[in-house]
């Protein structure tokens, strides 16, 4: 049993099926017990409260540093295959363990307490992923937050590495939990921790509404090469402030007789994945609101609307992508700032999908493995000139 005062960050790890989670920033877990009461004739008091499957939510937070995206690492049975959007991953569970080590040490590695193994540890088993969000934003570090939810978990005192179940983190601790753990720099690309220099204009596709785009391709929101210049070297034509990116899976229990717990939590397709897109302008945003629809959609196949689909893709440096599909839709654009007090004017684009969220990562020894064979790639173009480039866009 732990003889700890408190638990502080410098004595917590968690791992996703046995590999250490790097750049964690919070986690939380909640359990609810579902009761449902039964009453009978003849008497006031509760005839039985009847105690249905516990549920185990699990929230993590971390930054973008380069190591395994939390997604990706609760999601590895798709690993390697070129199955790797909504529908394959949402089949994938994973078994997520917090150890608690002892406060008085600088980090884990050096914990001699239970012969170097955490003195408690916490195993959320089976676990599936319920929603996830990318933030990226001008201002501060890029951020992952994910959630997992389950019916089974487990607190062990004192955890031992032959332990069934066999749930200690410690044989992960090589990873670089030593005191000296930093962001993973990858040989093709890096950065650190992902900020707003990190985020990779020239390999990018923005929707084409968004005002100050040029043409549909990759690199769309840089100024036109000027003559006998590189790609970018103009610098942007489109100045982000932020873009968020989330999708939740909307599980529900399949039970069946004979059995108590569920034995399977399906996703609920279609399950419709936004991006919150925004962008200080100069001149407005230049989208038409008409009854009769876009004059210049007209003789298209969105004759008569507003809008139209769009293509989305958005690469870091530190060698992940966000591959939205090609079939994005504005649901909504705001304008707004600019006031007496000061400050910029901004657009705010909201666009929304159903199914389309594929995310990748160059991983750290073989940058297949998460490989870049989507929709804007189909042919799997080795990128690896996405992530090379030292120098900001």
């Amino acid at each position: 049993m732990s003889d700890n005062q408190r638990i502080i960050y410098s004595c917590q790890a968690v791992a996703i099926d046995g590999v250490l989670c790097h750049g964690v920033q919070s986690i939380g877990i909640t359990t609810n017990f579902n009761l449902e009461q039964v009453f009978e004739l003849g008497q006031l008091s509760i005839y039985e409260n009847i105690e249905g499957i516990p549920d185990v939510e699990v929230t993590l937070e971390k930054v973008i540093d380069g190591y395994p995206l939390l997604y990706l690492m609760a999601t590895t049975g798709v690993t390697g295959s070129s199955a790797s959007g909504l529908v394959a991953r949402s089949k994938q569970q994973a078994n997520l363990t917090l150890g608690i080590f002892g406060e008085e040490y600088g980090n884990i590695d050096v914990a001699l307490d239970n012969s170097g193994n955490s003195e408690v540890e916490v195993l959320c088993s089976g676990m599936y992923v319920s929603s996830v969000s990318y933030t990226l934003g001008a201002d501060g570090n890029f951020t992952e937050s994910l959630t997992l939810v389950g019916n089974n978990k487990q607190w062990l005192s004192n955890p031992t590495v032959g332990q069934t179940p066999a749930v200690t983190i410690t044989d992960e601790k090589a990873s670089g939990i030593n005191g000296n753990d930093s962001p993973w720099s990858l040989v093709a690309g890096s950065g650190g921790i992902q900020r707003r220099e990190d985020f990779r204009m020239k390999y990018s596709i923005l929707p084409v509404g968004i005002r100050g785009v040029n043409g549909s391709g990759i690199g769309n929101g840089l100024k036109p090469v000027s003559e006998g210049q590189p790609v970018g070297a103009s610098g942007n034509s489109v100045h982000l402030q932020s873009v968020s990116i989330s999708t939740d899976f909307s599980r529900e229990d399949i039970l069946e007789l004979g059995r108590k717990n569920p034995f399977f939590r399906p996703a609920g397709f279609p399950i419709e994945v936004t991006c919150e897109i925004e962008a200080v302008t100069s001149s407005g945003d230049f989208i038409n609101a008409f009854e009769d629809g876009d004059p210049a959609l007209y003789n298209t196949s969105a004759s008569g609307n507003n809008t139209q689909e769009e293509n989305i893709f958005f690469a870091l440096r530190g060698g992940m992508s966000f591959d939205l599909g090609r079939k994005n839709r504005l649901q909504s654009i705001s304008y707004g700032g600019g006031d007496a007090t000061g400050g910029n004017v901004t657009c705010s684009y909201s666009y929304s999908n159903f199914n389309d969220f594929d995310v990748k990562q160059y991983t750290h020894n073989n940058k297949s493995v998460m490989g870049f064979a989507t929709e804007n790639n189909p042919e799997g173009t080795d990128l690896t000139p996405m992530f090379e480039e030292q120098q900001p866009d």
